[in-house]
């Protein structure tokens, strides 16, 4: 099972389909972070991920995403996406049960403007195929909370669906040179018992109710740097991007901070 240690091995009906997507990718199992369980390392190269000081001198995870970062094994590159990130393995978050996210992001102030190339930088992902429920990520200078049609089950990774919401929440040049805390509050359901709740440094920006997943398999969280869909001559320069703060926890207490 794609590496994974033998106390894993049980897990393997329910997750089935999501590890068959990774078990040929470049993997290696890192430390938990508060509150989650394990976290593994999606990268191509040594220089992906590191343990460093951010410019600000915080000690923190950083990820660094180069033109052609793109696994062969993956089928990214013949996808228009590169990646380095890390995904929670298990345990996930399940289904009808509430929880408390926090992620900072901090990205240099010589970070590029994209335009209509898409960079996630944080993503709720569900075991399976599909698209992810939700997504932060830049585009066109904003950076945006877009949450996916939970009546709609992704077919094609080349031909993204509609987003059900797409929610701005600060601009790319505001999150220059510093960090953006965001704290995330949801209820992971197929139902009208669903929600998802937003903060940014501190100020709310999303608050919504209903169905927010469209399968009945557990969400993980992933984080680093992730650019999809490359139009012709864009997204060859080089994302740097900073992380610290990740955390997973009942209660707003649990989690919230700045980083």
């Amino acid at each position: 099972m794609c590496g994974l240690r033998s106390r894993h091995t049980t897990l393997a009906t329910l997750v089935g389909s999501f590890f068959v997507s990774f078990c040929f990718v470049n993997v290696a199992t890192v430390a938990a972070a508060d509150g989650f369980g394990s976290f593994s390392l999606q990268s191509s190269k040594s220089y992906s991920y590191q343990r460093a000081s951010a410019p600000d001198g915080t000690r923190a995870e950083r990820f660094e995403l180069r033109s052609g970062d793109c696994p062969a094994s993956t089928g990214d590159c013949h996808r228009q996406r590169e990646r380095v990130e890390k995904f929670e393995t298990i345990p996930a978050s399940r289904q009808d049960h509430e929880y408390w996210y926090h992620f900072s992001v901090f990205i240099p102030t010589d970070w590029p403007a994209s335009g209509s190339v898409n960079t996630k930088l944080g993503q709720f992902h569900q075991f399976g195929n599909g698209k992810g429920p939700v997504l932060f990520q830049i585009l066109d200078g904003r950076y945006i909370f877009e949450l996916g049609n939970p009546a709609v089950r992704q077919a094609s990774p080349m031909r993204p669906l509609p987003p059900l919401r797409q929610i701005g929440l600060t601009s790319a040049n505001a999150m220059k040179g510093r960090w953006t805390s965001i704290t995330v509050n949801a209820n992971w359901s197929r139902t009208p018992a669903g929600f998802i709740n937003v903060w940014v440094n501190g100020a709310k920006k999303v608050g919504l109710k209903g169905p927010n997943v469209d399968r009945d398999s557990p969400v993980y969280f992933k984080y680093g740097v992730y650019r999809s869909l490359k139009a012709a001559g864009k997204g060859n320069t080089p994302l740097v991007a900073w992380y610290t703060g990740i955390r997973r926890g009942s209660t707003r207490g649990l989690v919230d901070g700045t980083q």
